[in-house]
Formats: structure tokens, C-alpha cells, sequence
């Protein structure tokens, strides 16, 4: 924003100027013989002026003290910089007016009476001209300053659709007419910069012009499809659906969602309509979304994009929720698009939330059971005859006013035609590209759909619907049409067709292609580096090889060689024919989407920033099934798009960005459906042969590297989205491969290990330890200690184990992973530094808190500097800072400041990744939790609990109320009430949490922690009897892992140090801890038992 000093002070400065000139013009009007209309003019416009100086001042103290929309600031601060731009220029015009208005005049007396006019007096100054372009850049700097206090207003009036009660219809109007006016003014201003040529006020113009967006009241806008420009027919149905949904009076506490159903045939214009619906009547939703319901997976990608929108986790309950919970003044349309699947109830799409309208198309006419408002439902057949004559005469462009045999042709193409949309407007495209024409074009389609009959005969005929036969004998039109042409464009057209049908549907993304012409150089870089580094791995291990080794590993490299003899990927010619000296070439690939866009064939992503494309279910389908596609050619175009996906995906380190995540959670339905059309595809060539009467040997499916690194890159995919079961069956599969061909102690293999360990890490962490554990064995023995690989791994496996509850083996694990890396790669690398600040989290955990302290402060500048202070790698560096200042408080070992410390760092931290990640995403959650227990440390209970119990009941619903996360946080939940002296409710939570872990968790750290706080809850009710159960667990589970000797197993012994009870004049429950007389013992003696439960030994 503009320095608020100056914007004040130029608005004064302003207001000055105009008082005194403006008691001048008053003094020197009386000494001219008439009023003068020139002096009279200019003293109203110094009037208007000072009201608006005045109210800009206003305005922007305004601005000072009101809460900020953070999306919108950098338009707001534009706006207040061009608003002082003006201000200094008005201020400059107007001081020189004066100067030379006061300057000709003199003082104001008399002496020029003898002149009838201001304008005579200049012109016998010759001064006239000059006073005249004077006045004509005082105009345009008065209307610069109008124009920036209706920018101003249009943004004040945006940000009250959040923050008043007012109805969003009342907030749209008012907006909308307020853009209305800004539009006039910029107009205005515009032609006074031209005329007055002030090129300065470029910059006024620029910053208001970016204000005009949000005249809109609807933020959000995304829909299947762009409504075409020859929409033609349904306006008594577009009228009623609007009366019975937007003209109808609010809906009231306690009435139903408004819901209405599309059913009909494909290609009937259903998807169109609703577009069409949502198109019209923007301006009466905040928001509109949609939803692919032609399965639950594509479903889910669907809620996980508008989960990105409403920064909830990305998820289908978080986005369903928070839809559900936008309120009057945010009301959205949903349209649940091509719900047909009998199998896949439609109603688990809703969200809960009057305020919402749902629109659902289906072939499915049971679904119009949901429908709720006016007629419930439409059935769309077809158009009526005149409708459809006009649609398919605009598409072919046929000029008008179109004669009497074009009318008659088109007539009977449209009878032929079924009267459906999709089928007229393929039609009109294929006569608008001369493929034939109106008169003869009955004839071209009678010849292919003879041929369609002829082939839906044959027993390789897959089960198309009959009811789309026009539209498929359209399509063949088109697609021979296509062929004819002969040119690059075309051909590249036929071929990325048949690519995007074995993507889904929706939403292809051009960078698909982008990435994928442009990735596999990048890995070729990537693999040569790491060829170099396994050849000086082989040349070391080869001295160390015993003769029997040394054969096994040779027959591995020439099996290894014989898998990947011959293999050339298959890809369409666009992207064959690049090499080093033929870079890829967009436009050509502009030029191919261009074919197809202007046949209909594809439809462009209705938002322009978004740069993907879709494809209507019956054409998608066709291309596929279409007579000349035989099961053949579907293999191999079906493997030409699974390679293209595989080369758009980049594995880290070269693909760790966070906008290659989203990419990759993106791709999450062309891969799932690229994989399922193989699976299909696969299926009927196993039947095939099944049925020759000859039995020949069957060629089961064989990886390749290439295609087992493409599992590899789906795999990941479909682990960013938390389809764990595939991404597990998809590794499994590369490791099996990578074992037979590779064996264990090759990188490729070992990674890939590694990859599946992190998979099993999300649900099992036992056992991705177990893996991880066989990778560092294989790393210790074929590389050594010293080697970058085996640190690496040294510090994922050391992880593991701290996650394991083994907190001592995990330190040990770390001290050795941190020095090998600061020896390899120096101490301020961030692989270095990311070790450390695993390292000091098991050195907290082990007591050593003031150690833990300093390396933590160590960790975060170097990250910061290395990555950016917004990385999540230094978010993560600051959290554990704070909690290991927390840790040192909480087990009475604090300094002063550590809580205060503590709290600013987590705050910062919990405030960020809400902004970055969202406030559903799991890291959030957890920082929110870590603030939360430290501000009940400091004694904020009511602001511990407004921060904890969202957050939790976010978790519960996003994960459930078994998983570890969740009882995690319900364990500090019972702490934070014991703090409270809520006991009874913190003794039910914390029985829980013990319970839920069960016997395979049964001596994991968090259930002893769970324990350690269900013991002192008890014992504070004056209730020890009950807890001698309890302890002896406690004892026993702390003598397995610490042993007989250890310092905790004889605090446990000593029951009076379990019933210890803060003092009641305690403002924290620290205090209560660093308040006992010292006759009971020292700080060691009197810290809480949880550690000993949890940490094991106490170190200095």
C-alpha cells in the first residue's frame, strides 16, 4: 500500500491549495464588469474538488483500520498508488492555475474592469492558451480522482458481501451498478489522457480497469463446458428454471436444497443447457462449481479441485463441507454432470446447504426423483423443428436470409437427425468445411452409417448405442473429412483425438502434452548423473565381489540389457519428431487443436486462465470404438497416452515443486482411465484367443524399465490422492520386476523400496520401517557407511523409528546420518540441514532440551536462507523450534520466555500454512494442535480449545476417528481439559485413546504417553486406588524399553511422585511445576511422569 503519511498528507496538501485559490476567484470575479463564466466554472470545479480530496482522506483512513481481503491486496495497494499519482498531479495543475491566474490579476482590484471576461484579460496577456491546457489537465486529474474513489467504493462494496448481513441479491445489485459507474468513468478519463495527453494517468487508468472484476459478485466460475456461440433453442425452459430457483421469494430456515434434473438422450444439449443456465445468471451466485458423476473416482477429483478453491484438505467430505457451510451471502450453483451410473447414487453428492442450488443432468430417468423446485424436472428429446433448422444453418454458416431449398435440406437433415444438438452442430461443421453440402450431405451420411451397420455385424463389434447413430454417422464424416485433408494439422488432429479418448474426458490439460515433449530431456540429464554414480558403486563392488557374486550380478546386467532390446516408446508423430536439433514446436500443436476445436469435436475449458480442453461422452466414446479402430489399434493408442502421461509426470528431486504436485493430483482421472481402458483392452485380447480353435501359447503382459518407471509415476499419482491400495499394487509390481531383473542392491531397486515404505508409511509405520531397515542393510553393505545414498536413508530410517516410539535407537540412527552428511555435503546443504532438524526433535524427546533448542535455531536460518521463508521445510524448521521451547518449559526445565517464544513461533507457523496449505490440510491441523497446547501450558484455556476443536473435528471427519493423528490429538484434547479441571471428560478421552491403540501398538509411545496423563487425571481426583493396574503397565512397558537400571523405572517406583497436584494459585500449569517446595526433590525428580514413559532417560 502507498505510505499512509503521504496519501494523507497529499490529500491536505490538495485541500489547502483549493481554499486559498478558491477566496481569490471570489475576490476576482467582482472586478470584471459581468459574471464571468470562465472564473465561475473554475470555482466550482476547485469546489468538487476539495469534496473529493476530502472524502479520499476519509476514505483511506477508512481503509487503514478495516480487515483485508489478502487476495485482493495487491489490487487495492495499485489503487491507492495511482489515487496519490493523481493527487500530487491535481495539486501541481492547480498551484499552477493560480499561479498564473493570481499572477495576471494582481491583487484583484479594478483595474481590469474594462475587460468583460477572464478569457479577454489572458488573451491581451497572451496567456490564454496556456491557461486553456492548464484547465484541460486540471479536468483530467479531477476525473483520475473520481475514477479512483469508484474504484475505491466498487472494492469496499466487494469485501461486504463477507462481512454484512445483507442479502447477496441487494450486495449484486448495488455491485453491479457501481461497476456500471466506474466503467463510464474510466471511459471518461480515458479520452481526457488522450486529449490532454498526461500519459502519467496511464497508471490511473490501468489500476482501476483491474478493479472491474470485482464489480462482479460471483467469485467462482467453472462449468463442463463453454457455452457455444450458436446456442440456439430451450428459452421457455431456461425461463422457468430461473423463475423457480432465482425469482422465488429466499429460501427460509428449515426449507429443502433447491435441485432440478436434466434427463434425456446424449447429444440432446443437456450439459449445454445448464451451462447456458449458469452463464446467464453469473451475477446470482457466488459461486458456481461442477461435478463429473460419471464415476465416484472422477467424482472425487472433481470435490478435490473444489477443495483446492475453498483451501480445505483435498478431499470429497472437506469439500462437501465446505460448501456446506458457506452462508446467504455466498450462494452457489453445483452441476452434478452425466449422473448415469445405476450403481453410484447420485445423492452423495449433495452438500448440506440450502443456500446452494444443484443442477444434475442424467440418461437415468429414475435420478429426476431429486428434484425438488418448480416442474422437479425436464426430459430432453430433442429440439423442435424450427429450432433445430436455425442450429444447424448457423453452425454450417449458411448466409442469410437463407433461401428456400436451404431451408427444405436442412429440414430433412434435421428429420434424419433426430432433431438432436450434437448431432446438427457436427453436421453444420462438417458442411461448413466443405466436406459436402446442405443438398448432398444425406447421401454421405446414408454411406456411413450402412458402413457403421456393417461393422456393429462383425463379431468384434463393441456394444455402441443405437440411439446415437447420428451422432456417430456425424462424427464419420468429420473424421473421413480430416483424412481428405491430407495436411500436418490434420493428421496431428486425428492423432491427438485418439489420444484424448483414452484420457477421460474432462478437463486435458494442454500442458499434458507440453510436459510431456519437454520432460524426457530433463530425465535423460537426471539419468546419466545417476549412471555415473552407479558405475563408480559397480566398479567399487566388484572389487569386493566373490566369483559367485560377481556372475549373479553380470547375468542381472544382461537381463537387464535384453528387457530393454528393441523397446521404442510409442508416441504420435508431434511428438516423435523431436530430437536435439528439432525442438518441439507449440504452434504446431495450436494448430492441431485448432482442427479440432473448430469441428466441435473438443470444447474449450470455459475459464480462460485455465488452459484444458473436454470431450462430449458420445464423441469421446466413439473415437474408441469407431468402425476402423481395430482391438489392435487400441492397444497401441492406448499405450501411446500412458506413455505421454508418464513423460509429463516428474519424479523428484526433479518433480518436488509444489506446482508439480498439483499437476499430479490433476492427472489423477486420465491416469485412472487410461489404466482401466488397458485393463479392458488386455481382457478382450485374452477372450479372443480363448475362442481360436487352435490353442497358442499366450504372451502374458512383460515390463520394460520404461514401463515399469510409468507404474512408478502412477503410482505416485494415486498416492497424492490417497488411492493407497493402487499405488501399493503398482509398486509392487515395479519392485518384483526391479528384484528379477536388477536385484536388491541396484539404486533403482532400493529406491523403489523406498518409495513403497513411504506408501505403507501413511497406514502402517511398522512395517515401512521394516523395508526401510532392508534398504539401509543392503546400502551399509554394498556402499558403505560414508556413502550420500546410505546417510540419506540412515535419516528416513531414523525417522521411522522415532515414529516408532524407539526414540533412542532413532538418536543414535540420526547423530550418525548428520555427521556423514556435513562431511559429505556440508553442514548448511538442506538435506544436511533437514537431518539435523530430525535429529533434534529424538534429542527433545530424549530430555535434551536446551541441546534440542540450539540445533533447532541452527536448522531455521539455514533452511530460510537455502529455501525461502515460506518452504514448508522451513515451516516445518520453525515448528519444531517452537515445540522444542515448549518441550523445555513443560517438563520444568524452562527458561523465561520459552512459552512466549514458543507461542510466536507456532502462531506464525499455524497462520502460514493456513494460507499456503489450507486450514483442512493435515500439517495445519497439527500446527493449530501445537498452538493450542501451548497456550493451555500458558493458561489461555478458552483460546486453546477455540484454536484445537475445529481443527479436530476436521480431522475426525477427514480421517477418521481411528487413525493416529486423530487420537493423537484427542490425548492432548484430555490433557488440555485436565488442565481445565474438566476431569471426568479428560478421563473418558484418555481411556479412549488407550483402548483404541490396541495390543499391536500396545507398548508404542503414545499409548504409555495416553497412560502417563489417564494416571495424573486419576490421581488429581484423589482416586490412586484405581491406577495401580495402570502403573504396573506403565513399569513394566518402561523396564522393556529403557531397562531395569533406568533412572524413569525408579521414579515409577516411587508413588508419592505420582499423585503430585498443582497449586492452585498457579496462573500456567507450569507454574504449578516450578512453584513445589524444594524439600520434595529436584526439577528432575518432580517433572512430569509422561516422559518417563515417553523419553526414557534424563539428560542435562
Amino acid at each position: 500500500m502507498a505510505d499512509p503519511f503521504s496519501i494523507v498528507v497529499g490529500s491536505i496538501g490538495l485541500a489547502d491549495v483549493c481554499i486559498r485559490f478558491g477566496k481569490f476567484l471570489n475576490q476576482a470575479k467582482d472586478g470584471f464588469a459581468k459574471v464571468d463564466k470562465d472564473l465561475d466554472d473554475l470555482s466550482k470545479e476547485i469546489a468538487a474538488l476539495l469534496s473529493v480530496s476530502e472524502l479520499i482522506k476519509r476514505s483511506f483512513e477508512v481503509d487503514l483500520a478495516s480487515t483485508k481481503d489478502p487476495i485482493d491486496q495487491h489490487i487495492r495497494d495499485n489503487q491507492w498508488h495511482a489515487t496519490k499519482t493523481s493527487l500530487d498531479g491535481c495539486q501541481a495543475v492547480l498551484s499552477e492555475i493560480s499561479d498564473l491566474v493570481s499572477h495576471t490579476l494582481g491583487n484583484g482590484k479594478s483595474k481590469y474592469a474594462k475587460f468583460k471576461n477572464l478569457r479577454k484579460f489572458l488573451r491581451q496577456q497572451s496567456k490564454e492558451n496556456v491557461f486553456l491546457e492548464l484547465r484541460q489537465r486540471l479536468q483530467a486529474y479531477t476525473v483520475a480522482l473520481q475514477t479512483s474513489l469508484a474504484a475505491v467504493n466498487v472494492i469496499y462494496t466487494r469485501e461486504s458481501q463477507i462481512t454484512l448481513s445483507s442479502s447477496f441479491s441487494d450486495l449484486s445489485k448495488e455491485i453491479q451498478s457501481q461497476g456500471s459507474d466506474l466503467q463510464s468513468k474510466i471511459v471518461a478519463l480515458q479520452a481526457n489522457v488522450d486529449s490532454s495527453a498526461e500519459r502519467i494517468l496511464d497508471t490511473v487508468v490501468r489500476s482501476a480497469r483491474s478493479v472491474v472484476p470485482l464489480a462482479s459478485p460471483n467469485k467462482h466460475f467453472s462449468t463442463p463446458q463453454t457455452v457455444s456461440s450458436i446456442f440456439t433453442g430451450r428459452q421457455s425452459e431456461l425461463d422457468t428454471l430461473r423463475n423457480c430457483i432465482l425469482d422465488s421469494k429466499p429460501v427460509q430456515e428449515g426449507e429443502i436444497q433447491s435441485r432440478f434434473v436434466v434427463y434425456g438422450l446424449p447429444g440432446s444439449g443437456k450439459t449445454q443447457f445448464c451451462c447456458k443456465f449458469a452463464l446467464d445468471n453469473r451475477q446470482s451466485f457466488w459461486g458456481v462449481f461442477w461435478i463429473d458423476a460419471s464415476s465416484k473416482e472422477h467424482a472425487k477429483q472433481s470435490f478435490s479441485t473444489i477443495a483446492r478453491i475453498g483451501k480445505v484438505d483435498s478431499n470429497e467430505r472437506a469439500a462437501k463441507n465446505w460448501l456446506s457451510t458457506l452462508g446467504r451471502e455466498q450462494p452457489w450453483l453445483l452441476i452434478v454432470d452425466n449422473a448415469d451410473e445405476l450403481d453410484f447414487p447420485v445423492e452423495e453428492l449433495f452438500p448440506d446447504n440450502v443456500n446452494g442450488v444443484i443442477l444434475i443432468t442424467t440418461r437415468n430417468p429414475v435420478v429426476k426423483m431429486h428434484g425438488t423446485v418448480g416442474p422437479r424436472s425436464f426430459h430432453f428429446v430433442e429440439l423442435g423443428e424450427k429450432e433445430s433448422i436455425e442450429l444447424l444453418l448457423r453452425a454450417a454458416d449458411e448466409p442469410s436470409p437463407w433461401s428456400k431449398s436451404s431451408l427444405e435440406s436442412a429440414k430433412q437433415i434435421c428429420k434424419t437427425l433426430g432433431y438432436l444438438p450434437l448431432a446438427l452442430l457436427h453436421a453444420g461443421k462438417t458442411i461448413l468445411a466443405r466436406l459436402c453440402t446442405l443438398a448432398n450431405y444425406l447421401d454421405f451420411f446414408s454411406k456411413n452409417w450402412n458402413r457403421i451397420r456393417e461393422a456393429r455385424s462383425s463379431p468384434e463389434a463393441s456394444s455402441l448405442l443405437d440411439a446415437n447413430a447420428a451422432i456417430y454417422s456425424s462424427y464419420e464424416l468429420i473424421h473421413d473429412g480430416l483424412v481428405a485433408k491430407g495436411t500436418r494439422a490434420s493428421e496431428d488432429a486425428l492423432d491427438l483425438l485418439k489420444i484424448f479418448s483414452f484420457l477421460h474426458r474432462q478437463r486435458i490439460r494442454v500442458d499434458i502434452i507440453l510436459q510431456a515433449a519437454g520432460n524426457p530431456k530433463l530425465e535423460k540429464l537426471e539419468r546419466e548423473r545417476r549412471a555415473q554414480d552407479e558405475k563408480l558403486i559397480n566398479n567399487r563392488l566388484r572389487q569386493r565381489l566373490t566369483l559367485a557374486k560377481a556372475l549373479q550380478k553380470y547375468g542381472f546386467d544382461i537381463l537387464a540389457f535384453l528387457v530393454e532390446l528393441g523397446y521404442r516408446p510409442v508416441l504420435p508423430r508431434i511428438l516423435m519428431d523431436i530430437d536435439d536439433s528439432r525442438p518441439f514446436n507449440e504452434l504446431r500443436l495450436r494448430a492441431a487443436l485448432k482442427e479440432l476445436f473448430q469441428f466441435s469435436l473438443i470444447f474449450a475449458n470455459p475459464d480462460p486462465r485455465d488452459d484444458s480442453y473436454s470431450m462430449h461422452p458420445a464423441v469421446h466414446l466413439w473415437v474408441r470404438e469407431r468402425p476402423g479402430m481395430t482391438i489392435g489399434d487400441q492397444a497401441v493408442w492406448c499405450q501411446a497416452t500412458a506413455t505421454i502421461l508418464s513423460h509429463a509426470i516428474l519424479l523428484p528431486p526433479l518433480g518436488d515443486k509444489e506446482h508439480d504436485e498439483v499437476f499430479r493430483r490433476d492427472l489423477l482421472p486420465h491416469v485412472s482411465h487410461v489404466q482401466s481402458n488397458e485393463a479392458l483392452i488386455r481382457a478382450t485380447i485374452m477372450k479372443h484367443q480363448a475362442l481360436r480353435r487352435r490353442a497358442w501359447p499366450v504372451l502374458q503382459p512383460r515390463l520394460n524399465r520404461a514401463q515399469a518407471l510409468q507404474l512408478v509415476k502412477f503410482s505416485l499419482v494415486y498416492t497424492q490422492c490417497g488411492l493407497l491400495a493402487e499405488a501399493e499394487k503398482l509398486q509392487l509390481q515395479v519392485l518384483d520386476f526391479c528384484m528379477k531383473t536388477l536385484g536388491i542392491e541396484h539404486t533403482s531397486t532400493m529406491d523403489v523400496m523406498l518409495l513403497l515404505s513411504r506408501t505403507y508409511q501413511l497406514t502402517n509405520n511398522d512395517e515401512a520401517a521394516d523395508l526401510q531397515q532392508r534398504v539401509f542393510d543392503v546400502c551399509l553393505k554394498v556402499r558403505g557407511k560414508n556413502d550420500l545414498k546410505t546417510l540419506k536413508v540412515m535419516d528416513i530410517l531414523g525417522s521411522s523409528r522415532w515414529q516408532q516410539g524407539r526414540v533412542l535407537e532413532a538418536r543414535n540412527i540420526q547423530e550418525a546420518a548428520v555427521d556423514g552428511l556435513k562431511k559429505v555435503l556440508g553442514s548448511a546443504h538442506p538435506d544436511t540441514l533437514r537431518a539435523m532438524g530430525n535429529l533434534g526433535r529424538s534429542i527433545g524427546k530424549d530430555f535434551g532440551f536446551t541441546k534440542a533448542i540450539k540445533i533447532h535455531s541452527e536448522v531455521l536460518p539455514g533452511l530460510r536462507t537455502q529455501l525461502g521463508q515460506s518452504h514448508l521445510d522451513t515451516l516445518t524448521a520453525r515448528d519444531n523450534l517452537a515445540m522444542a521451547y515448549y518441550d523445555r518449559a513443560a517438563h520444568g526445565y524452562g527458561h523465561p520466555g520459552d512459552l512466549d517464544t514458543a507461542v510466536k513461533l507456532e502462531q506464525e507457523v499455524w497462520e502460514e500454512r493456513r494460507e499456503l496449505l489450507g486450514k483442512e490440510n493435515l500439517f495445519t491441523l497439527l500446527a493449530g494442535l501445537n498452538l493450542a497446547r501451548i497456550k493451555a501450558l500458558r493458561g489461555e484455556l478458552d483460546e486453546a480449545l477455540a484454536i484445537f476443536l475445529p481443527g479436530h473435528e476436521i480431522a475426525i471427519r477427514n480421517l477418521g476417528e481411528t487413525h493416529f493423528g486423530v487420537l493423537y490429538g484427542k490425548m492432548h484434547y484430555g490433557r488440555i481439559l485436565t488442565y481445565a479441571k474438566r476431569y471426568k471428560e479428560a478421563e473418558t478421552l484418555l481411556m479412549e485413546v488407550v483402548d483404541s491403540h490396541g495390543r499391536p501398538r500396545q507398548g508404542h509411545s503414545q499409548r504409555l504417553l495416553a497412560i502417563m496423563f489417564l494416571i495424573q487425571c486419576r490421581n488429581l481426583q484423589g482416586r490412586q486406588a484405581e491406577t495401580a493396574d495402570l502403573l504396573e503397565e506403565l513399569m513394566e512397558s518402561t523396564k522393556a524399553q529403557f531397562g531395569e537400571s533406568h533412572p524413569w523405572v525408579t521414579y515409577l517406583s516411587d508413588p508419592v511422585k505420582m499423585s503430585i497436584e498443582p497449586d492452585e494459585e498457579a496462573t500456567t500449569p507450569i507454574a504449578a511445576v516450578t512453584r513445589i517446595d524444594s524439600g520434595t526433590g529436584s526439577l528432575e525428580t518432580i517433572t512430569p511422569l509422561a516422559m518417563i514413559a515417553k523419553y526414557g532417560h534424563i539428560k542435562a
